[in-house]
């Protein structure tokens, strides 16, 4: 039999307004359109936490943040499910709601500053909420892990697609964590896209790689998310330029001019023959966020290699001597594990601190190139804008993971 605990007047009004009405909160809130639940975490004050130890009994007192969630409309019955095993589920709704709560055979109404607590395996759903947002903390478990309903993936063509969220999805996924899981896919299928990025969430702590069908989205500790995937690309900017041999000559080229054949001069080998090339589009924020999928200003006065100013996405890699011990770590939690290019480190652009994001919002036309290799997993470092030595891509990569579209 399941054991509920109901819990009022949990925080106080000052807590509450904190809770309600910082910037965190609101941005969360704002970012509901088209969608059902915005997901998003808080920094835990020492009056929240001692608020949470006397009423719900849980000492969170090396829990830096706290998962909040922002909900509109119904959820349908169902039993919380987390990223590791748990005892109990605890929430705490922060607003006011029509409609009611019912966890057991138990109904309540949902009013602020009331918490309910609930054994694992109890089921629960709302009905008649509205269309009203209302805001929660948790639900989440004894460790202040986020948990809820068993994940839900949405496919969508490109990050523009998840920002509008209006229905235009490649397909939906409930039930799997795994990314691809074809079985588990309810609509049209993900066409032929393998690798992915997870759409980032205002203040969340959604990791920005990339990640390939197969990958088991658990194993990221998240909780009970819905994840929002668009197709990856890591590229330059429309009109860098490249260097190239033209009837024997070495000049710079724009690298949209550069079709198949087109010999391109590498740091080691010499001239080697373009493979592929590849074209796409990427979704550029506002915003000063050091995340992978933005571009990114390398800038003249920061980079004495360059001639004239070289944007590129987040996740491709100039390559260097040396890597810091800060750059080094960065590069471990991006990729795993340092990798090295023609004898030079690489290093990633949202890592780099010389580069900066280029807060030029809107959608712009970004390009990647393959050279030819006996090895189709390998790639070379070559010469932009002057003389900036960068990563080119693999004809693996290019061919079976970018989802571009290809010349």
């Amino acid at each position: 039999m399941s054991i509920v605990t109901i819990a009022s007047n949990v925080f106080s009004n000052e807590d509450l307004e904190y809770l309600t009405q910082c910037p965190q909160t609101i941005a969360a809130k704002d970012a509901l359109t088209g969608s059902k639940v915005s997901y998003f975490n808080l920094p835990i004050t020492a009056s929240i936490r001692q608020s949470i130890k006397i009423s719900l009994g849980l000492d969170l007192e090396n829990v830096s943040n706290i998962p909040m969630r922002w909900i509109t409309g119904d959820t349908t019955a169902h039993n919380d499910v987390g990223a590791s095993a748990f005892e109990n589920t605890y929430l705490v709704y922060l607003t006011d709601s029509p409609g009611e709560f019912i966890v057991g055979d138990k109904v309540h109404s949902i009013e602020s500053n009331h918490a309910f607590v609930f054994s694992e395996g109890t089921t629960h759903f709302t009905q008649n909420t509205g269309d009203e947002p209302r805001l929660l903390l948790g639900p989440m478990n004894e460790f202040a892990e986020p948990v809820g309903r068993m994940t839900t993936i949405y496919y969508y063509n490109s990050y523009s697609d998840y920002q509008v969220q209006n229905g235009n999805t490649l397909g939906y996924q409930e039930n799997s964590w795994i990314i691809g899981d074809s079985a588990n896919i309810i609509g049209s299928g993900i066409g032929n896209y393998t690798n992915w990025r997870i759409a980032y969430i205002y203040g969340s702590n959604v990791p920005t790689g990339v990640f390939s069908n197969g990958f088991d989205l658990s194993t990221l500790g998240l909780g009970a998310y819905t994840f929002y995937l668009y197709p990856a690309a890591p590229c330059f900017l429309e009109g860098t330029t490249v260097l190239v041999s033209v009837d024997g000559q070495e000049k710079y080229v724009p690298i949209e001019s550069l079709r198949k054949g087109d010999f391109v001069k590498t740091s080691r080998n010499g001239y080697k023959k373009i493979e592929v090339i590849g074209q796409g589009n990427i979704e550029n924020p506002a915003s000063d966020e050091r995340i992978e999928n933005r571009l990114y200003k390398c800038s003249t006065s920061n980079y004495s290699e360059l001639k004239e100013d070289l944007y590129i996405t987040g996740c491709h890699s100039i390559l260097v001597d040396t890597l810091s011990d800060f750059q080094k770590e960065e590069t471990i939690k991006h990729l795993g594990q340092t990798f090295v290019t023609d004898g030079k480190y690489r290093l990633m652009a949202c890592i780099d601190e010389r580069a900066k994001p280029w807060n030029s919002e809107g959608r712009f036309t970004i390009w990647h190139l393959a050279l030819e290799n006996a090895d189709p997993k390998m790639n070379y470092g070559i010469y932009v804008n002057g003389g900036l030595l960068v990563e080119t891509t693999s004809i693996n990569f290019l061919k079976n993971r970018s989802n571009m579209e290809l010349q």
